[in-house]
């Protein structure tokens, strides 16, 4: 066949062949295409461990920050205070 042949298909032949193409890359995916309720819920408890892992990723990066910044200020006091007391 080259690229100046036409074929013909009717709207049924169409979407049976388009329909099976796409069963068939799901199927190669592993997913299961006989219960779209169930793929459903499969991407949604993908969709919750994402959105929790972003979560958890943002709060420890806040703490980080957290640790660093109370860190930096305790340091500061420590070496104001020292310098402000004269020594003994």
């Amino acid at each position: 066949m080259d690229d100046q042949t036409q074929i013909s298909l009717t709207r049924a032949e169409l979407k049976s062949l388009l329909e099976e193409a796409v069963q068939d890359a799901f199927t190669k995916m592993g997913m299961d295409v006989t219960d779209p309720i169930e793929m459903q819920r499969d991407f949604q408890h993908l969709r919750e461990w994402r959105v929790a892992a972003a979560a958890v990723r943002k709060k420890g990066l806040l703490t980080l920050v957290g640790i660093i910044v109370a860190g930096s200020a305790a340091a500061f006091w420590l070496g104001f205070k020292a310098m402000m007391v004269p020594p003994s």
